[in-house]
């Protein structure tokens, strides 16, 4: 049976019998294909990836869902993407970070494939010899077959003579423990929104307990950052504001797209039931006001009456319970909070309405509704505040 494919206008062709299994011949079109897919930038990388061997295998792993080959070019963007000032500031090479990165993951195999992998138990097991010398006390949580890879790792490793400091990364990316200050400047050259900076911070201090260098701290947060966007399920950009998090949230609980298993939920620091009270918010005579204005003062009045909302009803005190805002529709604000009785509900709406005014001059349709789910409470507010418009 012949292979053929397409890329780049050039038809690539293996000649060979369903028994051929010579990994060149797969490997070479595996390159084309995937040259094809990614942006320019990243295509140095790639081919490093193809001179190893061990890290073309991880194209035939699964890992908590996801492929094991699309994990190191995840992490090895990344990777790229750190501002080089960050990376001056930390005393660490692009270059070393890269190799440390594309090495991380190198001795993973069979035993952490999830089509095997999920009929087995893990178990705590004693931390290998070879890697004590690298830091890791014997106390530290350490579990098979989930860790194996690591001692694998370092010997791939050193069959590539990488050096010291780079071993040192691939040995402690799942047990160093990240600084403040390095996940600072880590964040910063990533452009991390504070909600990830936290999650990563406090992310299991007890496995995370190992002294390290900069690099191996570096090499475990975009380790982490790829373990936040499995959680994300590739719905959202990590690299967002928090702010933009919540509106995109909120308009999917509104309509019922998404529920209060998403993961974005707790990374906000909130915490939802399903049966929460839902405000929505109709600015007045907005449409003449868009009429008459560019674009980009409407957008800007949006923004306006948006944080205006937020200011009002936002609980600062980190251990209170938080509303969250979005704008829904053209003029329409939904607000998602756990207050139940109507009349506190009223004086919330008096509240924002006389902010509203005050800042922008617009006067406010409101609606509420309680008692049901989120998306069956947002369409009751939605025809209340339409019963409203007569007036």
């Amino acid at each position: 049976m012949q292979l053929k494919l397409m890329c780049h206008g050039e038809k690539v062709e293996c000649g060979r019998t369903d028994d051929c299994h010579s990994a060149m011949c797969s490997r070479e079109l595996m390159l084309k294909v995937m040259h094809s897919l990614v942006s320019p930038h990243i295509i140095p990388v790639l081919n490093r990836i193809f001179e190893i061997q061990e890290l073309f295998q991880l194209a035939d792993v699964v890992c908590l869902g996801e492929n094991q080959l699309h994990h190191v070019v995840r992490m090895c963007e990344h990777a790229l993407q750190v501002r080089e000032n960050c990376l001056q500031e930390l005393g660490i090479s692009r270059e070393k970070l890269l190799t440390a990165v594309l090495f991380h993951d190198s001795g993973k195999g069979e035993e952490v494939d999830d089509r095997g992998f999920g009929d087995r138990k893990m178990k705590p097991v004693k931390v290998p010899r070879r890697l004590k010398r690298y830091g890791i006390p014997s106390w530290v949580e350490f579990s098979a077959p989930l860790h194996d890879h690591i001692e694998r790792g370092l010997l791939i490793g050193e069959t590539y003579n990488l050096k010291d400091d780079i071993l040192e990364a691939i040995v402690l990316h799942h047990h160093v423990k990240i600084l403040p200050e390095t996940l600072r400047l880590m964040a910063r050259g990533l452009f991390l929104p504070g909600v990830i900076y936290e999650d990563i911070l406090h992310y299991k201090p007890g496995q995370y307990a190992v002294s390290g260098s900069i690099l191996s701290q570096a090499v475990a947060v975009i380790d982490q950052l790829c373990a936040i966007e499995r959680k994300f399920e590739g719905r959202v950009c990590l690299n967002g504001e928090p702010e933009k998090m919540e509106d995109e949230l909120v308009k999917d609980l509104v309509i019922g797209v998404t529920d209060t298993s998403d993961p974005r939920i707790s990374l906000l620091g909130n915490s939802l039931n399903g049966r929460e009270t839902v405000i929505l918010l109709d600015i007045r005579s907005f449409g003449s006001f868009v009429v008459n204005n560019s674009e980009y003062k409407v957008q800007s009045m949006k923004k306006e009456v948006l944080h205006t909302i937020r200011s009002v009803i936002r609980v600062q005190d980190f251990y209170r319970e938080k509303d969250m805002v979005s704008l829904v529709g053209g003029d329409e604000y939904a607000v998602i909070t756990k207050v139940l009785e109507d009349s506190i509900i009223k004086k919330m709406v008096t509240r924002i309405k006389a902010a509203i005014k005050g800042r922008t001059g617009f006067d406010v349709r409101y609606g509420f509704g309680t008692g049901g789910t989120i998306e069956g409470n947002f369409h009751i507010a939605r025809d209340m505040a339409n019963s409203q418009k007569g007036y």
